[in-house]
């Protein structure tokens, strides 16, 4: 604590072996001075006899007393100290540093002459004046980390074997282990010098608990369990009654101003760094049970407490309530603006916010709200602007708004003569004040700057009340954890939720006196606003006459889109005609099998037609934004062909033309690898062409062959001849634009949708092929198209697992359905069960996984999932099932059942966890297949 030197003192010069303090000023009488004597400003006054006090600084006393002498110094000792000063004639300090014990024994001896905070003792009593009052009262504490669960629920024994922090020769360690003892608790202690290094110690996880007092505290440590308490007072030594006089009367002075002054210094430095600003362990949980996050409802446009900015996030003062809580807690906060005070209630009564800010502070206005509030955000003095010269009589009649934390409730309760008027809004509420039906409005001092520079305040005058209001935060009743976690981001934010610590108001300066200069100068600035408008009038007339161009476009833009949607009514109505014709087929026809059979054949073409051309549109909007994923599937390219064809005769024999298949045998074998839906779609585009752009009684020929190419590739080539209406060659170069349409008389009657070239040129090209045309006018046109694709080397194996999956029996398989869709589950239910099946249905995602989580391991075979339905989607759903902690959940195969049928939805399915991906209208032998094969294989992959 101290040292001793040889050498002479260099300020007095005095010999031999000189006490020097750890501040590094000499102790000696002749130059024991104050550190700061030779600062600026605090020359001594030769006319008033000062009087020099040596006082103890503890070190490692964070709170109580911070910094090191000879630096700047704080803490709330440090401040009780300097007012005693205030109140002694002429009293002058001296720092020395040491720990308790140094100081104690330098007190005793006289090298110093004052310590703050002594507890009494009857043996202190003998070697040490004390103060006549107490300088207050300090409670004694084992603190442990706020995330010590096992300490929390008030059981002394949790104490048990744990190893506990002390200071040395101070009355809490001898209180603290006294009730350790008498509890029945066995300890390891260790020693600290000073409360700082105790709670370091505690921070380090060198210790379980530590024993101290409350007036110093740490963000690491929480109160655990109360060991007992004492007075302390000021200690001088027996050589010193004088100072013990200047003391006593010291201390009646500041009574006499504020009996309560030790308890506010102190609150000021200890709120802030208690333990109380951490997270115990049931807030903890709250938060997690609530994904982390909490939703703040703020009021918007009441800047500098809070605003929406121009990006939709919170401003303003009460804004660091977010950031502490987001920084100092990890917590993700989100925020809700409203418009007024009923909105926000209404948020909160509903859940859809957790917290409401800022709200006028009062225990009556909440409980008749239902809503518990927070500890203050934060105090404000109100300010009158009114019209009159008697504030008193203008104070009768006042507007609020229903924005205003000041609002009709409030004012009634302050005001409880005065006539209030509610207005909508500031606006509203200014122009009343300015028209003479109210006389007052009172806003918050802080805002008064920024009302002044939105609106007109020269006739009228402002006036600063007495009365004060504290905001605060709502929350709904029965949530303590989360009222605990607000009021400890209040506590860390502390002074940076106050509004005079906001610079950015609603206006920055510079914008603030851009709008006085501008109303100082409003006469030169209405001329040039003038000049302005003048020229705005020429250019509105330009852009007038432009607009009513680009309007001639967008009408000839709309026609065509007319056109098209016409076309597209007449392709749909055409597959959709032929099912319901060949529906009544089949009931003129009843009984006979034959016919049905046949119309059931060609009604399944047709629907997959209506199907095709839904997929084109669709299809064409993920080709013009880049989304359109190819697949990679293997398929039988013959059949394929075969079912093309067959499904474009039926459209061709109806219109009179015959078609022909010349195809040649596949030199490569039919087997491939690519995307057999989009090489489906190219030749049903192209043949739809020919036959719907022929004359009646012409022909259509199709004409296919492969090729082999190196690295297992083949060249699928294949042409579509017709003996047509042809195109011209000026159209031919606009034949791939969308909804491009030869324009002469002979062509419109076709109405085609102008979307078959241009989705056909882009596949064709994204699968890495090629197209030619040629036509003559009155002749036909030829499509010839090359489309590489990969060859299948062992389709074999494929088809014999096909085939043991065909002759797989199904019954007694357990399938979990997830359709929303009532009919539609109908339909799959009654095909499955057709197998012999045993089939549950849920009906949305989340009633899914609590089926499928609520049965024993094993329950289910598969899972058949539609993906959009309400609440959880089937993505969510099946991430759910693969997270759950069952034995099969990794495992049990999911299958996508949904109306979302192209291959970037196969691919979502896959990413999320699904096994298979099969799209509506459901082919229920594919399904079937894929069920054979996971009861034999026990697994089946996209």
């Amino acid at each position: 604590m101290s040292r001793f030197v040889r050498n002479a003192c260099e300020s007095c010069h005095c010999p031999s072996f000189s006490y020097i303090s750890r501040s590094g000023h000499c102790a000696c009488r002749a130059c024991r001075t104050k550190f700061y004597r030779a600062c600026p400003g605090f020359a001594d006054d030769s006319s008033q006899q000062v009087k020099t006090v040596r006082v103890g600084w503890l070190v490692n006393n964070e709170g109580f007393q911070n910094g090191t002498p000879g630096e700047r110094l704080s803490g709330w000792g440090y401040e009780y100290l300097q007012t005693l000063s205030y109140y002694t004639p002429g009293w002058r300090y001296e720092y020395v540093s040491g720990t308790f014990t140094e100081l104690m024994d330098m007190l005793e001896t006289g090298e110093i002459d004052l310590m703050p905070n002594i507890s009494y003792s009857e043996e202190r009593a003998q070697k040490l004046l004390f103060s006549s009052n107490p300088e207050g009262t300090e409670r004694y504490y084992i603190y442990a980390k706020p995330d010590r669960d096992d300490l929390t629920k008030g059981d002394p024994q949790a104490l048990q074997g744990l190893t506990i922090g002390y200071n040395p020769d101070v009355m809490q360690t001898f209180v603290g282990q006294q009730w350790l003892a008498n509890e029945g608790i066995t300890c390891t202690y260790r020693e600290y010098d000073g409360g700082s290094m105790l709670f370091d110690a505690l921070a380090n996880d060198e210790v379980d608990a530590v024993i101290m007092n409350d007036t110093i505290s740490s963000p690491d440590a929480s109160p655990m369990f109360y060991v007992g308490s004492s007075d302390y007072y000021f200690a001088v030594p027996k050589s010193r009654p004088d100072l013990m006089d200047d003391i006593n009367a010291a201390m009646s002075a500041i009574a006499r101003v504020n009996p309560r002054y030790i308890d506010e210094v102190k609150s000021n430095y200890s709120a802030q760094n208690s333990g109380s600003s951490s997270l115990n362990g049931p807030e903890r949980s709250w938060l997690k049970a609530n994904d982390n996050t909490i939703t703040l409802g703020y009021i918007t446009g009441k800047l500098p407490y809070c605003n929406e900015d121009e990006d939709g996030k919170m401003e303003g003062s009460l804004a660091s309530l977010a950031t502490t809580l987001h920084d100092k807690f990890g917590i993700t906060v989100k925020t809700v603006a409203f418009d007024n005070y009923k909105m926000m209630s209404k948020a909160l009564s509903k859940g859809s916010i957790d917290v409401a800010l800022p709200v006028y502070r009062d225990y009556w206005f909440a409980e008749q709200s239902g809503v518990v509030q927070s500890i203050s955000l934060g105090t404000t003095t109100l300010t009158a602007i009114h019209t009159g010269s008697n504030l008193n009589k203008d104070l009768q009649n006042i507007a609020c708004t229903k924005s205003s934390f000041i609002n009709r409730n409030v004012l009634e309760s302050l005001f409880p003569t005065a006539t209030v008027t509610e207005c909508q809004s500031d606006d509203e509420a200014f122009d009343a004040l300015r028209k003479g039906t109210v006389h007052c409005i009172l806003a918050p001092s802080s805002r008064v700057k920024t009302i002044g520079d939105r609106y007109d305040l020269e006739n009228c005058e402002t006036a600063e009340l007495p009365d004060t209001c504290e905001l605060s935060c709502w929350i709904s009743r029965g949530r303590p954890e989360l009222l605990g976690i607000i009021n400890k981001g209040i506590i860390n934010a502390g002074e940076s939720l106050s509004a005079s610590n906001y610079s950015s108001t609603s206006y920055t300066a510079q914008e603030s006196n851009t709008l006085q200069f501008l109303y100082r100068n409003r006469a030169a600035v209405a001329a040039a606003l003038i000049g302005v408008l003048s020229v705005g009038i020429v250019l509105l007339i330009w852009a007038l006459v432009r607009a009513r161009t680009e309007r001639k476009k967008a009408d000839a833009a709309n026609a065509a889109k007319t056109a098209f949607l016409t076309r597209m009514s007449h392709d749909i109505r055409t597959p959709l005609n032929g099912i319901l014709g060949l529906i009544e087929i089949e009931e003129l026809k009843e009984g006979d099998i034959q016919v049905a059979r046949e119309s059931r054949a060609k009604a399944r073409v047709a629907a997959n037609h209506l199907l095709s051309l839904i997929n084109d549109i669709l299809e064409m909007g993920k080709i013009e934004d880049r989304k359109l994923t190819l697949e990679h599937t293997p398929f039988n390219l013959k059949e394929l062909c075969d079912d093309t064809l067959v499904l474009c005769k039926l459209r061709a024999s109806s219109n009179g033309i015959t078609m022909q298949d010349n195809s040649l045998p596949y030199a490569t074998g039919p087997y491939m690898i690519g995307s057999p839906t989009h090489i489906r779609q190219i030749m049903i585009n192209l043949l739809d062409n020919s036959i719907k752009y022929n004359k009646h009684g012409g022909s259509v020929t199709f004409s296919s062959k492969t090729k082999p190419l190196d690295n297992g590739r083949a060249l699928f080539c294949f042409s579509v001849s017709d003996t047509g209406i042809g195109m011209t060659p000026k159209f031919l170069k606009h034949i791939y634009e969308p909804f491009a349409q030869e324009g002469d008389d002979a062509r419109s009657k076709f109405q085609g949708t102008g979307m078959g070239m241009p989705i056909v040129k882009s596949l064709i090209e994204l699968m890495g092929g090629t197209i030619e045309i040629s036509s003559e006018v009155g002749v036909g046109s030829t499509f010839n198209v090359q489309i590489p694709l990969d060859i299948d080397k062992d389709p074999q194996a494929r088809e014999r697992a096909d085939e043991q999956a065909d002759s797989c029996s199904l019954a007694g398989m357990n399938v979990l359905l997830a359709e929303d869709n009532e009919l539609n589950a109908e339909i799959a239910q009654a095909l499955l069960e057709s197998e012999g099946i045993v089939v549950t249905r849920a009906a949305d995602g989340n009633e899914v996984v609590d089926l499928y989580v609520g049965r024993p391991a094993g329950s289910f075979d598969a899972i058949l999932m539609d993906i959009m339905m309400p609440g959880m989607d089937g993505y969510e759903a099946t991430r759910a099932i693969r997270l759950s902690e069952k034995v099969d959940a990794a495992d049990i195969p999911i299958i996508a059942l949904t109306a979302n049928a192209f291959a970037e939805d196969a691919k979502a399915a896959h990413d999320a966890g699904m096994n298979a991906h099969l799209s509506k209208p459901l082919d229920f032998n594919k399904l079937k297949n894929i069920l054979a094969r996971i009861k034999k294989n026990g697994s089946v992959s996209l």
